[in-house]
Order: C-alpha cells, then structure tokens, then sequence
C-alpha cells in the first residue's frame, strides 16, 4: 500500500498545479476580467437596473413639478396648475402698463396678458430677447371678459421632475418682496417652487379694457 501512494504521488504534476495556483494568484491581483459572454450578461443586468424608475422615499405624497428657467434663474411650478406651454409668436404691448406687464396675445382666439417674469420677481436684466417660452396658468377668456389665465415669459422649458413633498425646503429668510411673495419652497439644491394660485389671483397682473391687435 505505501508503495501505491508513492506511485500516485509520482503521478501527480505538482509543478504544473503550483504553476497554475501561481496564475490564479496573479490575475486576483490584477481583477478578474470576465469572459465576452459573462461581460454581456453583466451588463444585460446593469441595463435593467439602470431602465428601473427611481424609487420615492414617500409616495403617499409627491410633488409633481415643471421646471423652467428664467435668465440663469431656475424655478417650478405643481404640473397640476401649468395649463400648456406655447412658443411666443405674437405680442402686443400694453400702454402705461407696468414694467412687468410684456403685453398681450391670442391663444386660438382668446386673450392672454403675458408677464415678464424676470422683472415682477426683480431678477435684475433679463433681456426680452430671450423670454422666448409662455408657461400657461389658468384657462384664457374670450375677448371681452376679465381674469381666468396668465401667461408667463419664461427662458427655457427644462421638464417634469416628481419629489415627496415633504422635501420642500421652507424659504429662505432672506428673500424679500414679489419674490417672497410668490414663493412657496425650495427644491433642493436650488430651485424656488411658485404659487401659481397667487399668481392668477394678483390684481396686478390681470389687464382688462384692452384691445388685442395682432403684431409680428
């Protein structure tokens, strides 16, 4: 029997298995490079990972936001209260009106005054040049009648984004003026949610007793 298991000792390659330990050693040093047919089903699994939507700490209540720019200024309105968003075709401006009043025009028919928002929230200069987008708010009368819709001059559209809406910063102290008065939160890092409401509901902005003529 010893002489056996010195025959298989003799039969056992023992240089080429530390030869090969030695081989595995290296490449767990260097890291493992999977196959092509194991690289292609790793990444099969991290695309559908990544395809997932991302999941809200809270759904019992989120926040469903449009978001939009005004200058380098970002901000959001609830999507509840954005009506549509227009291309600015026509304005018609608006005699002896306030600075923030752009001026009026049609949508299908119906009157919309149109608010240059980078002046009611005192942004400093925010050429007209590039308020080139209206965010709706409420639903426009027919010529004649008073209130109901106002349109906003906005930069640009960025897109729908969804929140809990229990993370809403409340604003900060040291915003003052329209801008306090309008706002309703911060969304983290730094975006000022609106209130559309107080908006359509300032006397202020609503212009009545004028005629709507087209212009280019």
């Amino acid at each position: 029997m010893a002489m056996d298991r010195a025959a298989e000792g003799r039969g056992i390659d023992w240089e080429d298995i530390h030869r090969r330990l030695a081989g595995w050693a290296a490449a767990l040093e260097r890291g493992w490079v999977p196959d092509e047919e194991t690289t292609r089903r790793i990444l099969h699994r991290r695309g559908l990972e990544l395809a997932k939507p991302p999941v809200l700490e809270d759904d019992g209540d989120i926040l469903e936001y449009m978001e939009f720019t005004v200058g380098q200024e970002r901000y959001g309105f609830e999507t509840a209260a954005v009506t549509e968003v227009l291309a600015l075709n026509r304005l018609t401006t608006v005699p002896k009106a306030p600075s923030f009043i752009a001026g009026l025009t049609t949508v299908r028919g119906q009157v919309l005054p149109l608010v240059h928002l980078g002046r009611l929230l005192d942004l400093g200069a925010v050429p007209s040049s590039e308020l080139r987008r209206v965010v709706v708010l409420g639903q426009a009368q027919a010529p004649g009648q008073s209130g109901g819709a106002l349109g906003l001059l906005v930069t640009s559209i960025v897109g729908v984004s969804r929140m809990p809406r229990a993370k809403v910063q409340a604003p900060p102290s040291v915003v003052t003026g329209r801008q306090r008065h309008y706002l309703v939160g911060v969304v983290p890092p730094h975006l000022a949610l609106l209130d559309a409401q107080r908006l359509l509901a300032d006397p202020d902005l609503t212009v009545e007793g004028r005629s709507v003529a087209r212009s280019g």
